[in-house]
């Protein structure tokens, strides 16, 4: 596909996901992209690789879908509305056609049965009661103006120690190479992905070491959705205004409030990470997920270190329970 319409379509894919809750029709969205109403339907379909209007109902059910598990003080009418479903009858029908169930029943604790019949990229919520009782949380009072928690997870064959706070972030403006696929355990895969970002923002002196910060952004949840329709973007943090095309998008992280996860890991120890993170310390500290995408921050570079292990920072958006 020529490098404008990767651009156009980027821009496309990026304003679907921050008008989620309106519905947003044909003639606007084909606008955004600067595409007619009567040729885009074929334009994306081509891209992305389903319908407009089943990718877009695809998203607001997945989206539902996180919220009937994590935010149990809203109701299902709620999250119907919220969502752009016209009423609740509207939103259970569609619901039970693309998981099987029912929202009371995914509420109840389908999704874990809904996890358990599918290939998995993470076990981010399996096996709870083991991540649970593996993990030791302790909160530190020291001179750090966040929040703070020392955190230990130790299994049988495994062992992490890590440290967590609560920040309040500033917003971010990124350019990134976007991925639609599986992506568990494939260090070439990120490897290609970040070296795509890097040979264009190299020569333009986008990469400043010690200030840019370089990102793994998560869109969907694999407990939810298919792997297939995965999708993440690596990201580079560049300066607001900045020109991109082609592959290379550019887009938004609004400002909130984060839980900030600091590990050093082996390839390997990712899921346990994610895993100890939600299931462990989450619980404990306070606060529920909040809407809007986890992400990594890459604090070093694997290849250049002496035990080639990563430091990652984990964030998850947050609010007070």
């Amino acid at each position: 596909m020529r490098p404008d319409y990767h651009d156009r379509l980027n821009r496309v894919l990026n304003y679907i996901d921050r008008h989620l809750d309106e519905a947003p029709d044909l003639r606007t969205i084909a606008g955004v992209a600067a595409f007619s109403p009567y040729h885009f339907h074929r334009v994306f379909s081509s891209f992305v690789g389903e319908p407009l209007g089943a990718y877009i109902q695809r998203l607001r059910l997945e989206r539902a879908a996180g919220l009937l598990a994590e935010r149990r003080e809203r109701t299902i009418t709620e999250i119907a509305l919220d969502l752009g479903f016209s009423g609740p009858a509207v939103f259970s029908r569609a619901f039970r056609d693309r998981f099987g169930m029912s929202p009371s029943e995914w509420r109840r604790g389908g999704w874990m049965r809904h996890g358990k019949n599918r290939k998995l990229q993470s076990n981010r919520y399996q096996p709870i009661g083991n991540y649970r009782k593996a993990t030791r949380v302790s909160e530190s009072y020291g001179y750090s103006i966040n929040r703070t928690w020392r955190v230990t997870m130790k299994t049988e064959t495994n062992r992490l120690d890590y440290t967590v706070e609560v920040r309040d972030l500033p917003e971010k403006t990124v350019a990134y190479v976007r991925h639609t696929g599986p992506y568990a355990g494939d260090e070439k895969l990120f490897q290609s992905l970040f070296g795509k970002l890097m040979r264009w923002a190299g020569p333009r002196d986008l990469f400043v070491p010690g200030t840019s910060e370089m990102l793994v952004i998560y869109h969907d949840s694999p407990e939810i959705t298919e792997e297939e329709k995965l999708r993440i973007s690596v990201c580079l943090t560049v300066p607001e205004g900045t020109e991109t095309g082609g592959e290379i998008g550019l887009m938004s992280m609004p400002a909130g409030r984060y839980a900030v996860a600091i590990f050093r890991l082996n390839p390997d120890q990712y899921g346990d990470a994610w895993n100890s993170l939600f299931v462990g310390w989450l619980p404990e500290s306070g606060y529920q997920c909040a809407e809007g995408p986890c992400y990594e921050v890459c604090l070093n570079d694997p290849q250049m270190d002496p035990e080639g292990r990563h430091d990652v920072a984990i964030h998850i958006p947050v609010q007070p329970l």
